[in-house]
């Protein structure tokens, strides 16, 4: 009969923190010594030919504080820079080891493509903004039309709210199409360093290009050379910034409910 745990002695948590999704020929020879969300040991759970690497949790839910987002990144920083991987997002815990299994089993045959898709490349971001503080004045001065129909309509005083509404119409629809020149413009420029770009809606009216690119990576350093002559094409009040390699968040796709991933291990015959 197993030994009862005195009141003194702590049970092993049963919850799994989930990091990343790996091939299992990597799991053997993967270093995985950065401590874990609440300085956990991070190990791997292992079904058919895919590994989950995880650590030891007691509650079902974090918050997206910065100490658990730092450990989350570094923990992805370590394993990306040894294995292909899918990257976990943030704050996703199965409530048991089997559930990881489950997972992994239930959609071996994605997360396989997936992980093929992604091996041997990197994350980088790229960012083009305004540095001038006011974006509205600084498009008046460069679109002239948008300056003439400013002007025109300030001409007798102060314009209706109605016109008011139509000049930010006409701005949006001027800066919309500023953006795609200059997106187009950056993926032009990139295509022979990039396997593969989204383009990400701008954060704010500032920004003008956002977008992610899959590179190899043997060639992010072409990528930054690249990248900085196409920011020297560009006019002097505008800022590019790269950033990464980062894990590939924006080339994969992980859908994890374990709710369902537990009903349909327990409705399998």
């Amino acid at each position: 009969m197993p030994r009862a745990k005195t009141r003194h002695e702590k049970s092993t948590p049963e919850g799994r923190y989930l990091y990343a999704v790996v091939p299992i020929e990597v799991v053997d020879s993967l270093n995985l010594d950065t401590p874990g969300i609440q300085g956990a040991d991070v190990h791997p759970v292992t079904s058919g030919k895919l590994a989950a690497i995880v650590s030891d949790i007691e509650q079902q839910t974090l918050r997206p504080e910065r100490k658990h987002l730092s450990t989350h990144s570094a923990v992805l920083g370590q394993v990306m820079d040894q294995a292909p991987m899918l990257p976990v997002a943030f704050g996703i815990i199965a409530g048991s080891e089997r559930e990881v299994r489950n997972l992994l089993a239930e959609h071996a045959n994605d997360f396989l493509t997936q992980l093929r898709a992604v091996r041997g490349n990197v994350e980088m971001g790229l960012r083009i903004r305004l540095s001038d503080p006011d974006a509205f004045g600084y498009y008046v001065n460069a679109f002239p039309e948008l300056k003439a129909m400013r002007d025109d309509l300030y001409r007798e005083g102060e314009p209706s709210r109605e016109e008011k509404i139509e000049l930010g119409k006409y701005f949006v629809d001027l800066l919309n199409g500023f953006r795609e020149a200059t997106a187009d413009k950056v993926l032009d420029g990139i295509e022979s360093v990039a396997r593969q770009t989204v383009v990400n809606e701008p954060r704010n009216e500032s920004e003008v290009v956002n977008l992610a690119a899959l590179v190899p990576q043997k060639k992010v350093d072409a990528f930054n050379a690249t990248v900085e002559k196409l920011g020297a094409t560009l006019p002097e009040n505008f800022q590019v910034n790269v950033t990464g390699p980062w894990p590939p968040y924006n080339f994969t796709h992980l859908r994890i409910h374990f709710e369902e991933v537990e009903e349909a291990a327990q409705g399998a015959p």
